[in-house]
């Protein structure tokens, strides 16, 4: 086996909520936005913009990001050491398949089915990986796909994503596609005229993660290809107590819990800043 790889290094922090045991997670909630309203604004009762179902990332930042996939931009392959271009840009495009297949595929998203995502990873991670994908242990496994609370849905609308990713070699020279991205989802809400700020209905889940591909001889067959070696995570905006099981769900459905305005809400959707480390939830 691959040696010091049986356990990818896993930092994650969340927005939100608490925290869990292992790994540690922060979390915090803030539901502070500033809306633009339009020439003829549809408003609620209490005088809040409505959010419009149909365009539900009108007036926050992702509005500008591209849809599911086509969000997930892969750079022109250029050697890397030891590495011509030929590998290089397969190493790239398989990272965007990992990265779809396990944030964005709709069955991945409803089921958890992770078998898609391991079938595309070295032999040995996923045999490592397997055995812990059990019902009620989500909650160590939310690295491997993102998975939808029960109960909730997300509208029609994709979702929207934006970052990068580059090609360089690790402190062993093998290569390592490091990526960077955010992803806004959109839930349904039973009440859609009640709701009066997008982030009761959007959360954003940030992933830094450092895929890297294996071929040398040094290594065992099980440890050849693509592991998900390094998995830094951040999600703003979502029910608390969903993420400490592993799922996703939006704000709307859980009492509010505010803390002490720490950023602009803005910043949540930047991906070029450094990954967000605050707990105030």
């Amino acid at each position: 086996m691959r040696p010091g790889t049986l356990v990818p290094w896993l930092v994650v922090i969340v927005l939100l909520a608490g925290s869990f045991t292992l790994p540690h997670l922060l979390r915090h909630h803030d539901r502070s936005i500033k809306v633009t309203i339009p020439a003829v604004p549809a408003t609620l009762p209490n005088g809040y913009l409505r959010v419009n179902p149909d365009h539900p990332f009108r007036d926050t930042p992702a509005n500008q990001w591209r849809e599911g996939g086509d969000g997930i931009e892969v750079p022109v392959a250029q050697p890397v050491g030891r590495f011509p271009i030929e590998q290089v840009a397969a190493a790239e495009n398989l990272a965007k398949r990992l990265i779809v297949l396990a944030r964005l595929e709709q069955h991945v998203l409803e089921t958890g089915d992770a078998e898609p995502i391991l079938a595309l990873v070295a032999q040995g991670m996923a045999d490592d990986i397997r055995p812990k994908l059990t019902p009620g242990n989500e909650g160590e496994t939310w690295w491997v796909t993102t998975k939808l609370a029960p109960g909730f849905q997300l509208l029609p609308s994709r979702p929207r994503v934006d970052g990068a990713m580059s090609a360089a070699l690790d402190d062993k020279g093998e290569l390592v596609i490091k990526t960077n991205y955010i992803v806004a989802y959109a839930f349904q809400a039973p009440h859609p005229n009640e709701i009066s700020d997008p982030m009761e209905i959007i959360v954003l889940v940030r992933e830094e993660v450092d895929y890297t591909w294996i071929d040398d001889s040094a290594y065992d067959a099980p440890s050849q290809g693509m592991w998900i070696d390094n998995t830094r995570s951040h999600t703003y905006a979502g029910n608390c107590d969903w993420f400490r099981k592993g799922f996703l769900a939006p704000s709307y459905s859980e009492s509010p819990s505010y803390g002490t305005q720490v950023r602009p809400t803005g910043q949540y959707f930047d991906p070029t800043i450094p990954l967000p480390t605050e707990n105030d939830c």
